[in-house]
């Protein structure tokens, strides 16, 4: 991995940090500036992947989640701590989303970050109102952990100000024994962990860790006094998908105690029209775009609902035996497969905020 730090963020605490590490570092006047190779735009992502910039950031930490239009969404909000992945799946939509290439972490976000945050919850707080926050919109959580410890500080974060908040890691990656025996735990903090069928994990996620080191890393998080959740996002339609990914979610509620799981989200795959191209360059090889797509009302590609219906189905009776002990939700997807699959009617954005909001409320008084 290049590190390269911009001139004004040399004096941020979480770059000195870095620097003592002794990793390789090369100080540049400023990331907009900075002089890409002349290749095509496929190959820049590449290269990015393998160059980590600390920027002095000037935008907002706390946001709410994008979401998308027209779609059932969740309500989440974001800590916005840095953007891009070192790891590599074909699917994802960070290829398309950002015009520049590279892994960027805001080098102030301790100073300005924290501080921003630290004034959302309190205004949360004054208001009875119960936030979810999570890390992993624009980046995944823990890739860059061993480098620059975001993780490990939002943890002793959420120990010392004690928020009516709870916190969501997203990751693909797996933990060390190392990480877990640094903490105490919280109820409050919650490692997630996309999941997906051997199969896709081995033909579309490159650079990420197995199933198995997933769940095994989730189960440490567990016994270490966290919490955990798992999305199921993109379930991705191929000859024997409604029998794999079944398996997998067997796997999880055999080896899991269910009141440690938060929640468990299901999405199909969905895409942008830009992805495609850059996917057809970076992945000659992916079988993702394989099945045919129908273009849906927020501007993605969608599977039709019929298969979307087939995948979703093929979770319905382990869902039905655990309903009543575990949260299962759909990530955009709209009102009709709410109904026919989770028999939910009427369903709607608010709904499901306020279900998962009740879920952290009880994190929340767990913990105290």
């Amino acid at each position: 991995m290049e590190i390269f730090v911009e001139e004004s963020a040399l004096s941020h605490s979480l770059t000195q940090e870095v620097l003592k590490k002794e990793y390789p570092v090369k100080i540049i006047s400023s990331y907009k500036d900075f002089e890409w190779e002349w290749v095509p735009f496929s190959e820049l992502i590449t290269l990015g992947k393998r160059r980590l910039f600390l920027v002095n950031y000037k935008g907002r930490f706390f946001r709410a989640c994008p979401g998308t239009k027209n779609y059932i969404c969740c309500g989440y909000h974001i800590f916005h701590f840095g953007e891009g992945c070192p790891l590599d799946c074909s699917y994802c939509i960070l290829q398309s989303y950002f015009n520049r290439p590279g892994l960027k972490v805001w080098a102030n976000l301790i100073e300005d970050g924290f501080q921003e945050m630290e004034k959302i919850l309190k205004d949360a707080q004054r208001k009875k109102r119960i936030l979810r926050i999570g890390t992993g919109e624009f980046a995944d959580s823990l890739a860059l952990e061993p480098i620059v410890e975001i993780a490990e500080k939002l943890i002793y974060f959420w120990e010392e100000k004690k928020p009516f908040a709870v916190l969501e890691f997203k990751t693909k990656v797996s933990i060390s024994q190392e990480f877990w025996n640094k903490f105490k735990g919280n109820p409050k903090v919650i490692f997630a962990w996309s999941v997906n069928t051997e199969k896709i994990i081995k033909e579309e996620e490159r650079n990420t860790a197995s199933l198995e080191a997933r769940l095994e890393s989730a189960k440490n998080a567990v016994k270490s006094g966290f919490t955990c959740a798992f999305h199921f996002d993109p379930i991705v339609f191929y000859e024997g998908a409604e029998k794999e990914y079944p398996q997998v979610l067997e796997k999880i509620l055999n080896n899991f105690p269910l009141e440690k799981i938060a929640w468990i989200s299901l999405g199909t795959f969905r895409y942008s029209k830009d992805l495609k191209k850059i996917v057809e360059k970076r992945f000659p090889h992916s079988k993702i775009f394989s099945e045919e797509f129908i273009e849906g009302v927020d501007g993605k590609k969608r599977y039709f609902i019929e298969i979307r219906k087939k995948l979703y189905q093929s979770f319905k009776k382990l869902m039905k035996e655990v309903q009543n002990q575990v949260v299962f939700y759909f990530c955009m997807e709209n009102e009709r497969l709410w109904e026919e699959v989770l028999e939910e009617k009427y369903f709607s954005s608010e709904k499901l905020a306020k279900r998962l909001d009740e879920v952290a409320f009880k994190l929340c008084r767990s913990a105290e």
